[in-house]
């Protein structure tokens, strides 16, 4: 009997919003609730919910932010 590989994922994620300036410098750092507001706080969503919630805000923010799932 083969030993399966045992998987670790962390079922909830934080979303962060790192703010560039026209450089590609980073000016801020922000984070999604799980509604998609940009707040000064963590928050944890689902993972699922956060890889949406994620490439959602990408597409909004464009080059001036990277939107990265934690």
């Amino acid at each position: 009997m083969a030993a399966t590989p045992l998987v670790r994922t962390c079922p909830i994620r934080i979303i962060s919003v790192h703010l560039l300036d026209a450089a590609g410098r980073l000016l801020r750092v922000l984070f999604l609730d799980r509604e998609g507001h940009i707040s000064a706080e963590p928050h944890f969503v689902p993972r699922a919910e956060a890889l949406i919630l994620a490439s959602n805000q990408q597409r909004v923010l464009g080059p001036q932010a990277r939107v990265q799932v934690l």
